[in-house]
């Protein structure tokens, strides 16, 4: 018990405040103990002139560092501290304990400036710029294999084309079906409360059929096909790249952009003037449920009053568009694809950006379109 007393770390003050007097273990089981006694010295620090450390029989780092704290603290005031008694063994230790403590508390940081907005917009512009040249290098070595696919038809990879058209065309038919019917209900409904107020219900037929076959079911299906096909390309083409396949695909003497993003666009082109079709379809039952369950108008007047008045010319306006919007969405989700740095959150934001671009191209060229059609007379 008693040796145990001994080899404790303590530190005392002399009876004049003049001399501080170290002993013990100064280690990390001890700094705890230490630091509490230390604050005790905080009052009387500018009056200590010397430091006696020869009762130290142990030290480790962190008791090096704590005793170089210690003499720091009472040089702060300016007055010349002195320290004496270190046995030869912990000289090297504290030496370059105190070299380090004196570094870091002399190095400055600089605050963190926020960079102005000039320095935003430049940074952000130029990034733009550089995918801008990314996009057309990718859109003009496509565009490349493509005439030599045309040439060579049998290079074209059929077996992928339809089982992209299996996975991102036959499959998206229900989730197609759904949010179309349910736009024309909506739209119905919207119309029909309005007309009936001048006593027009009957031309809810005409104005809801025109909207769905011209603008609302290519558009829609367009936008269902870019959050579940674009990213869906982009996540695959991303992985493949992280995984380092494509760098593998290279290696066997394949074009990735012939092998992997042709048999994709190829695939939507013949797969979304189907869905279009089918979100029609699906589109005009929903204005007629509404139609019949708010104004009253029977399914068989519903269809004979379309037939009459909705002219075939809007349902080809409207066809006209999907294999724009097929090739937006392929070409846009593969490029972000080949986009993905070495990292599974670069996947992430690859698949983020085809999604928000996708959808922003697909709404830029329906208003193309319809700046068109109105040039036009359509």
């Amino acid at each position: 018990m008693s040796e145990q007393a001994n080899t404790s770390a303590s530190i005392t003050l002399s009876s004049d405040g003049l001399r501080i007097s170290c002993a013990g273990n100064w280690t990390i089981s001890e700094i705890r103990r230490l630091t509490s006694k230390l604050k005790h010295f905080s009052k009387t620090a500018e009056s200590i002139e010397h430091v006696d450390v020869s009762g130290i029989c142990g030290m480790d780092s962190a008791g090096a560092l704590l005793l170089s704290d210690l003499l720091e603290q009472l040089r702060e005031g300016g007055q010349s501290v002195e320290i004496s008694g270190l046995k030869q063994e912990f000289h090297s230790l504290f030496s370059l304990v105190s070299r380090t403590n004196q570094k870091i508390h002399r190095e400055q940081i600089s605050p963190a400036k926020l960079p102005n907005c000039f320095y935003v917009i430049g940074r952000w512009s130029y990034q733009k710029y550089l995918q801008l040249l990314s996009f057309f290098n990718f859109i003009g070595e496509f565009i490349i294999i493509l005439l030599s696919n045309i040439v060579q038809p049998n290079r074209i990879q059929w077996r992928a084309t339809l089982k992209v058209m299996d996975e991102m065309g036959y499959r998206a038919l229900p989730i197609i079906a759904l949010m179309v019917f349910l736009i024309g209900v909506v739209l119905t409904y919207q119309l029909a409360v309005e007309l009936k107020l001048y006593g027009a219900d009957i031309f809810v037929v005409d104005v809801s059929g025109v909207a769905i076959l011209r603008e609302f079911a290519p558009l829609i299906t367009a936008i269902i096909m870019a959050g579940r096909t674009s990213t869906a390309f982009a996540a695959l083409i991303g992985t493949m790249k992280v995984n380092e396949e494509i760098d593998a695909l290279q290696t066997m003497g394949v074009v990735p952009i012939e092998r992997l993003v042709l048999p994709r666009i190829f695939g939507l082109i013949f797969a979304m003037p189907l869905l279009t079709v089918w979100a029609n379809i699906f589109g005009v039952l929903g204005s007629m449920v509404m139609a019949k369950t708010l104004i009253g108008i029977h399914y068989l007047s519903f269809l004979e009053r379309f037939q009459q008045t909705v002219a075939l010319k809007q349902l080809m306006l409207g066809m006209v568009k999907t294999p724009f919007f097929a090739i937006i969405i392929a070409a846009v989700g593969c490029f972000q694809g080949f986009q993905t740095g070495s990292s599974a959150d670069s996947v992430g934001r690859q698949t983020t950006k085809s999604a928000v671009q996708a959808i922003f191209l697909i709404i830029v060229v329906d208003a193309a379109f319809s700046i068109l059609y109105s040039m036009m007379g359509l």
